[in-house]
């Protein structure tokens, strides 16, 4: 018997026209926590899911237990005790959650009908390792993005895997969720679970790996190494080939500058706590709270997707009802950005030129209503040049793009209609941390233009890096207001006095 649960041999992968793996190679042990980390596109999620059976590679072989294994599909990766959670969620909108949790184990009496009794109890019982509560029967519709990821890991945790892929797991839940998370993914080592842990948050790496591999451009860059090898400048270093810091951005007084969105007392029936604040010409606003706290909630109904039952909004100092978001768009020029941008702000299985020519139909088509793909494809150029979004073209799935890139195509969406505020949402989860500071500064030019900006996070230092000032949620309400002074210790404790108030 191996000491090894789980070992892969040069493994590469060739997609048409792109070599995504080249010769990639490690292994794991039984009850060890390996860290695969690397840049957005670097190739970690095609590894993931070859392991898990959605892609075969091109050369290269997988072992279990130490013999090789042709795991063809995601079915063969369960028989061989191989558990994912995918950066993408894949729960089934129209079953409720215990549905979700136990579909591919649901539990039979002797009549063969599906016994509900012993589902629900083994529901509740995965949904306590990851700290939720939630009613068994419950449709999933209503959730929030981060009570949905965390329902995903619940149903890896319900298959009793042997090894377990997790992939960006606590990207968009709380940090109460992602310290349960980790406590659980400890206890799962010591049980003798073997885990491969992909997270751009290194901190997590550093806290719960035995060891890690980087992979940079499809490659390993040297060996799989001892987390206690590393510190966090040299990992960076190894991931982008250089040494790499987070900007800080200056100070900038707006005390003169025009306030061009202002709300007070602004409230609805799901929000019915009235809430108020003003955002100036050019400024980065942040709103900071953790998942759950109303941040999201509030943005939809300013931009009209969520119906406004009391308050005022006004835009340029001119009181308006906003009721749908094209109005908010197309009239006031609001552009919103979502957080969950594959279900909300790309067609993944669209091209680039595609996603971008859908919102740009005015500048694209003649009077009589046919598209000029010339202009189309000469508008994706000049977004793909100014937001350096890396692809082969204009032409590829948007799909296979990392994250990052993704990203950048939803702001260029947002940009096509000449936009005066940007509301982006949680505008860097899920991405490295090289990418992240091409978004940080992306969004800083775009403020130096006359653009405002909300950027919603739970992430304190970003905003500290990037906003002029930060509004403070919790439990749906606006805790507090502060003026940025660009330092990360005096900002964490004022806003935890905002939080504890």
């Amino acid at each position: 018997m191996s000491e090894y649960i789980l070992e892969l041999e040069n493994i590469t992968k060739i997609f048409p026209g792109v070599k995504a793996l080249d010769d990639v190679s490690f292994k794991i042990k039984k009850g060890e926590i390996h860290a695969l980390v690397g840049e957005n596109g670097a190739g970690k999620s095609t590894l993931i899911n070859i392991i898990s059976g959605v892609f075969e590679p091109t050369k290269g072989q997988v072992k279990v237990d130490g013999k090789a294994e042709h795991i063809v599909n995601p079915g063969r990766a369960f028989e061989l005790g191989i558990g994912v959670v995918h950066q993408e969620r894949n729960l089934i909108d129209t079953f409720n959650i215990a549905e979700n949790i136990c579909f591919m184990d649901v539990s039979t009496g002797k009549t063969k009908f599906v016994d509900k009794a012993a589902m629900h109890k083994k529901a509740r019982e995965a949904m306590q390792r990851v700290g939720l509560e939630l009613d068994p029967e419950q449709g999933i519709e209503e959730l929030t993005s981060g009570k949905k990821q965390m329902l995903e890991i619940a149903r890896a945790m319900c298959m009793d895997s042997k090894v377990l892929l997790l992939d960006e797991p606590t990207a968009s839940i709380s940090l109460t969720e992602a310290e349960i998370l980790l406590k659980t993914v400890k206890q799962l080592r010591e049980e003798g679970v073997s885990i491969i842990y992909i997270s751009h948050k290194l901190e997590e790496i550093f806290e719960i790996a035995d060891s890690i591999t980087v992979i940079r451009d499809g490659k390993n860059v040297g060996q799989t190494l001892p987390a206690d090898t590393l510190d966090k400048d040299k990992l960076i270093e190894l991931m982008v080939g250089r040494r790499h810091v987070i900007e800080t951005y200056a100070v900038r007084d707006f005390k003169d500058a025009p306030v061009v969105l202002e709300a007070e007392g602004i409230s609805s029936k799901k929000n019915p706590i009235p809430k108020s604040f003003s955002l100036k010409k050019g400024e980065i606003l942040g709103w900071y709270g953790l998942v759950g706290a109303g941040r999201t909630e509030y943005a939809r109904e300013i931009i009209g997707i969520d119906p406004v039952r009391n308050g005022t909004l006004k835009v340029n100092g001119q009181p308006v009802r906003i009721s749908s978001y094209e109005e908010a768009f197309r009239k006031h020029k609001i552009c919103y950005i979502s957080e969950n941008r594959k279900e909300e702000g790309l067609f993944l299985q669209h091209s680039i030129t595609d996603n971008i020519g859908i919102i740009a139909l005015k500048m694209i088509c003649s009077k009589a209503g046919f598209i000029s793909y010339k202009k189309q494809n000469d508008i994706t150029e000049k977004y793909k040049k100014s937001l350096s979004i890396k692809a082969k073209d204009i032409f590829v799935e948007t799909a296979s793009l990392s994250g990052g890139n993704q990203q950048k195509i939803c702001i260029a969406k947002g940009l096509c209609v000449n936009p005066e505020i940007m509301i982006i949402d949680e505008p860097t989860v899920g991405i490295d941390v090289n990418t992240k500071g091409e978004i940080h500064k992306l969004i800083y030019g775009l403020s130096g233009q006359g653009i405002s900006v909300i950027v919603i996070s739970s992430d304190m230092g970003e905003l500290v890096g990037l906003a002029d000032r930060i509004v403070v949620f919790k439990d749906n309400e606006i805790k507090g207001e502060l003026e940025n002074s660009k330092d990360y210790g005096t900002m964490s404790t004022k806003v935890m006095g905002s939080i504890l108030l």
